[in-house]
């Protein structure tokens, strides 16, 4: 018999609008003194579902303590997943249809920044896996692993290259 497998769980926010040149936007966030991935570019909100939260509890409560924006769990829109298998950690992407407030920097000790960025203009400091989660969904794939496989082949099969 095999050993069960238990895996982190996280959920992100991909927070989008359109600016006034109707461009697709993005929000992101600057990392700092967190000791992983600072001064790189995130999603604007995310973080560990809890013990006995939902995920959709768990990026409500996200959204609110990180960029102080108000969620309805039925106003949460599921994009994607990744399964980094290696890492042992899954990942839940979602965007919201509507939300109340203006997010803005809740824990500046560990944020440095929002920035709605063109979402097919990231700046160069955006961590690699955000720009490929952000293919992903544009791309329709709703499912991938740590290496993003399924996209690269996606990618390949148009004949596009894989980067940045």
């Amino acid at each position: 018999m095999s050993e069960k497998y238990y895996s982190r769980l996280a959920v992100n926010l991909l927070l989008m609008r359109y600016n006034e040149k109707h461009e697709k936007e993005i929000l992101l966030q600057l990392r700092q003194n967190t000791g992983y991935m600072d001064n790189m570019y995130d999603f604007g909100c995310s973080g560990h579902v809890d013990k006995n939260e939902s995920y959709s509890q768990a990026l409500v409560r996200e959204a609110k303590e990180e960029i102080g924006i108000f969620i309805k769990e039925e106003d949460l829109v599921f994009l994607a997943v990744n399964h980094n298998y290696k890492a042992d950690h899954v990942q839940l992407y979602f965007t919201a249809k509507e939300y109340k407030g203006t997010p803005t920097v809740c824990e500046p000790d560990e944020c440095g920044g929002l920035l709605w960025a063109n979402i097919n203009s990231l700046p160069s400091n955006t961590r690699e896996d955000v720009v490929n989660v952000i293919k992903c969904v544009q791309m329709g794939i709703q499912f991938d692993d740590g290496d993003f496989t399924h996209m690269k082949n996606a990618l390949q099969r148009k004949g596009i290259s894989f980067e940045r």
